[in-house]
């Protein structure tokens, strides 16, 4: 170094003091970078921006310094933010932590950043000094994800409303077969030792089929349950489906006296592979759905064919019909058409057997016309058989 160099560096060095130069010369190259940084206090109040910060969240230097990060992050979280701060003082300058937020702008844009924020201490005071930087997200994924989110939150919807409509249909349906019972178990108390047989046996009557109307309620709310918690497995086994369709029938005409059902046979079936504990619900159900919704007397038909590795059952009945309007919800739980509301039930019947279908890896259509009639047509994957008994 040559006289005129030492000359230079001691005239600087009188001319401001060596530590407000560094001071200084620092923060002319965090001003000149990239990056967003700022300094904040332990309440995260902005002790400091450089450039970059205003520019990214379209505030000015003065705006920030009397903001505090919880007014940009949207992620922030005072407890995250309490124990970020003592982690960071209790390992001083030997610590750093980097974590992924979103903050807001003036102008209520929404930015991805990447935060790296430092612990400082100066002149007895303590800081923590942060760099952000906006990431270039791809937002197809985070779309996805909303998408996914939304669509969970409007399922969970219908769902609170469906809960909402059964609970409501419920009541009023338990309503009514307990009214009768109630009703007529007064009248018995009051007058039974004056009244006859004759005009006791009615009211027992009424009783015992208000009973069996509620036991079959809860049965169904049971079965639903079940199959929705997916605690009913599908379990095939050999199936000789013509004593099948005949053991049903004669259950069913032992119970029901309004209609009589038609077997038809296509032909082609003997034995197959089927689970009988959920076959036999599906038919139950739409068999007594045709004559719930059939005149007195009308004849309801059952048809069994097999065809293509498939069991086709189909039921057919000259009943009121099923609105279109209603045809596209009508599997639905407590969904009932708008041409019943005179008819008791809540709506779980199709839904059961529109899930036992679903277990059996089938297929269920509906064919209707108000005032002409409906057809259920059932398809089942099945294994024939070619012989009348199964040998394991």
């Amino acid at each position: 170094m040559n006289s005129d160099d030492y000359t230079l560096v001691q005239s600087n060095s009188q001319l401001a003091p060596q530590p407000e130069v560094e001071l200084k010369f620092s923060e002319f190259l965090i001003n000149q970078a990239v990056d967003a940084a700022f300094c904040l206090g332990a309440n995260g109040r902005f002790l400091y921006v450089n450039d970059a910060t205003c520019q990214m969240t379209e505030y000015s230097r003065q705006e920030l310094l009397s903001m505090t990060l919880p007014d940009i992050d949207i992620d922030f979280l005072l407890q995250d933010w309490s124990e970020k701060w003592r982690y960071l003082v209790t390992n001083k300058s030997q610590s750093s932590l980097t974590f992924k937020s979103r903050y807001q702008t003036k102008r209520k844009r929404i930015l991805f950043v990447e935060v790296v924020i430092t612990y400082v201490e100066a002149q007895g005071r303590q800081f923590s000094c942060a760099f952000a930087r906006e990431k270039n997200i791809d937002l197809t994924n985070y779309k996805q994800s909303e998408s996914e989110l939304h669509q969970a939150l409007e399922q969970e919807k219908q769902l609170s409303e469906h809960r909402a409509h059964f609970v409501a249909m419920v009541c009023h349906q338990f309503r009514t077969p307990l009214n009768i019972v109630s009703f007529s178990n007064s009248l018995l108390k009051r007058d039974i030792d004056e009244w006859s047989e004759e005009k006791i046996r009615p009211l027992l009557d009424h009783i015992q089929t208000a009973v069996e109307q509620l036991s079959q309620m809860l049965d169904d709310i049971l079965f639903l349950t079940k199959a929705e918690a997916v605690k009913l497995y599908f379990e095939p086994k050999p199936l000789d489906l013509l004593q099948f369709c005949d053991d049903l029938l004669a259950q069913i005409r032992m119970s029901s006296s309004h209609s009589s059902i038609k077997f038809i046979n296509l032909g082609n079936c003997l034995i197959a592979w089927m689970d009988k504990k959920l076959l036999e619900p599906i038919l139950n159900n739409l068999l007594d759905n045709a004559i719930k919704y059939s005149p007195l007397g009308s004849v309801i038909e059952l048809k069994l064919a097999c065809e293509h590795g498939k069991v086709i059952f189909q039921v057919k009945d000259p009943g009121i019909g099923i609105p279109a309007v209603d045809q596209q919800r009508l599997f639905e739980p407590f969904y009932r058409g708008s041409n019943i509301a005179h008819i008791p039930g809540i709506g779980l019947g199709l839904s059961i057997v529109k899930t036992l279908v679903d277990l059996h890896g089938g297929q269920i259509t509906v064919a209707s016309e108000v005032g002409v009639g409906t057809t259920f047509t059932v398809m089942l994957p099945s294994i024939k058989s070619t012989s009348s008994s199964y040998e394991s």
